[in-house]
């Protein structure tokens, strides 16, 4: 009787997703701490970078002016509620990462796009409240699940 020798697989290391890859804090302490204290001004620049998105497309997503990044360039630090809202652009674009299997291209578009699950208005223009960013996290599970909107 021939029997083949056992020879384990490489362990591949797990994808980084994008808190990931900005270095964000998994803990909530920690994550709650950098929210109220206000993530840094760096923050948008890092998401454009990783993403493929402008500082503009950032901004936007946000709802911020141009200006109040500006303005904020002397503190160097968001408000909190900004920083709320940066931690919400940020949780959408993982969620959707994870539902096109980690291709951060993808994701990032369909955010881009209208969906007629959130009233024909695109992910990235739901992002500008708790109740907005419970839709599109809702429609992401959705969609992850099989059920179509």
């Amino acid at each position: 009787m021939h029997h083949d020798r056992y020879i384990p697989k490489p362990v591949q290391k797990p994808l980084l997703n994008l808190k990931d890859r900005l270095g964000l804090a998994e803990d909530y302490p920690a994550m709650h701490r950098a929210i109220v204290q206000g993530f840094k001004f760096d923050t948008v620049a890092s998401i454009a970078h990783e993403t493929g998105l402008s500082k503009t497309e950032v901004l936007n997503a946000l709802n911020l002016p141009h200006w109040t990044v500006v303005k904020k360039r002397k503190h160097r630090c968001f408000t909190t509620i900004e920083s709320n809202r940066i931690y919400a652009l940020i949780e959408a674009i993982t969620a959707a990462e994870a539902l096109f299997e980690g291709d951060l291209h993808e994701a990032v578009n369909w955010l881009k796009r209208p969906c007629t699950g959130l009233g024909q208005r695109s992910p990235f223009e739901n992002l500008n409240s708790f109740f907005e960013l419970q839709q599109v996290l809702s429609l992401i599970h959705r969609l992850e699940h099989g059920v179509f909107s």
